[in-house]
């Protein structure tokens, strides 16, 4: 027998393929995720409370011994997993803090719904792709949902039953997208029609878990807007066994889009000093989660959060906080109705996703009712002078493409922007790591 062996050679594959095989694997790691979600993986991993042996887990929750082992090996490459050892010198296994703080339905907030939404919307729209870049539009439009999602809103909000013609909100045809074979409703929502499809598989035998947290909304109708009921009508995996979670469209969409701004909305309300304002009104607040966290921060402000009427209704069931009377919030439409007054407005996610008549109409509005010295705090991810990065945003960027007539912004197209409206003393503060979210702060000049 022959022992071949090469010394004083470097052995490597092609570099040229290194970036193509990183993208093609990075969409296989996504797809075990999301399916590890819905099939409530980590979740029987968190409620053990403890470091368990493949043994115990297979035992526990009925999972074949070696899928298990492969699944586990592979989820500690990801960095999902942490392997330990015992006083035994046997592996246990226990999800790692990342995944036990936003991958679990027992914490909150969690970035379940971010990953569900992309997987059923996200994903399928970029079959779009090739359409988008011969004629240059969407699918669908944001203003044009938003207008006939209006036709549907009565004194005390919009008519959740009027979602059910598809017809009414979008002129989207589903040839290509197809997006009712890629989800799958759980629940049907309060007092509304949706499709009909298979649960998601159940929870692993041996489970206990608490309701789903509530998760919030954030980026207002808008984003709601992006998406036709079918659509919106299951974004979040549910495990069978699970007690009332919140089922209607509207909440479920909501879930959804708090990711966004749930990792960096503590760095972002401190980017600036903002101690020297009395009143701020977050338009187009969704869940609340950067007022709460304004509110949090600067406890001599008043906070209002300022969105649409069933999402401030939702966004007050879903998060109840301890509130001193600094944080209320208000129920409106920031381009057809009056907007509080404030001597700082804060936009989180809302300008990337409208066409240029819409933001300068809303920056007018805003700019008009400011205090002198007053601001406006911005907050979209910023994209490099080149725009070739950050990639977060260049792919949000590509994406916006496909379902609206938004775009992300470099720094030169903000200042141009704002100073067009009357802001000046342009101030960015970039939030280090991988996220959505920057923080740009405006004035009113005196």
């Amino acid at each position: 027998m022959t022992d071949i062996q090469m010394y004083g050679t470097e052995l490597r594959s092609d570099p040229l393929a290194d970036e193509i095989l990183q993208i093609v694997n990075g969409a296989t790691k996504y797809k075990i995720m999301v399916q590890c979600i819905e099939a409530g993986f980590f979740d029987a991993i968190e409620s053990v409370g403890e470091p368990a042996s493949l043994e115990l887990l297979s035992k526990k929750f009925g999972y074949d011994l070696e899928i298990l082992d492969r699944l586990m090996n592979t989820l500690v490459s990801y960095r999902l997993i942490i392997v330990e050892q015992n006083k035994k010198g046997s592996n246990t296994y226990k999800n790692s803090a990342s995944t036990s703080k936003y991958l679990t339905r027992s914490k909150k907030p969690t970035m379940i719904g971010l990953i569900v939404m992309n997987d059923k919307m996200c994903g399928p729209l970029t079959e779009n792709l090739p359409e988008l870049l011969k004629n240059g539009l969407p699918k669908f439009d944001i203003n044009r949902n938003i207008a006939a999602m209006k036709n549907g809103m009565n004194k005390n909000g919009v008519n959740l039953t009027d979602l059910k013609n598809e017809k009414n909100i979008t002129e989207m045809k589903m040839k290509t997208i197809k997006i009712e074979d890629k989800i799958s409703p759980t629940c049907s929502p309060t007092k509304t029609n949706v499709l009909k499809s298979n649960k998601m598989p159940p929870m692993p035998n041996g489970m206990n878990m608490n309701k789903m947290p509530p998760m919030p909304n954030s980026m207002m109708a808008m984003k709601m807007s992006m998406m036709s009921p079918s659509m919106m009508s299951s974004m979040m995996p549910k495990p069978n066994n699970m007690d009332n979670p919140p089922c209607d469209m509207l909440s479920k969409f909501i879930m959804s889009t708090d990711a966004f701004s749930c990792s960096c909305a503590s760095a972002v309300v401190r980017a600036f000093d903002l101690s020297p304002h009395r009143e701020a009104v977050d338009l187009g607040g969704g869940s609340g989660r950067i007022s709460i966290e304004l509110s949090n921060a600067y406890t001599n402000m008043k906070v209002t959060m300022f969105d649409l009427p069933p999402v401030v209704q939702l966004a007050q069931k879903m998060f109840p906080h301890n509130s001193d009377g600094t944080l209320q919030y208000k129920a409106g439409d920031f381009f057809e109705d009056d907007i509080p007054s404030g001597d700082l407005y804060i936009l989180g996610h809302v300008l990337h996703g409208w066409d240029e008549l819409r933001v300068d109409q809303l920056l007018n509005k805003i700019f008009a009712k400011l205090p002198p010295g007053g601001s406006l705090l911005v907050l979209e991810k910023v994209l490099s002078d080149d725009k070739s990065s950050p990639e977060l945003c260049t792919t949000n960027d590509l994406i916006l493409a496909l379902m609206s007539k938004g775009k992300e912004r470099n720094a030169s197209e903000y200042q141009k922007l704002f100073a067009k409206h009357g802001f000046t003393n342009v101030q960015f503060r970039y939030i280090d790591g991988f996220n959505y979210c920057d923080a740009i702060l405006v004035k009113k000049p005196f």
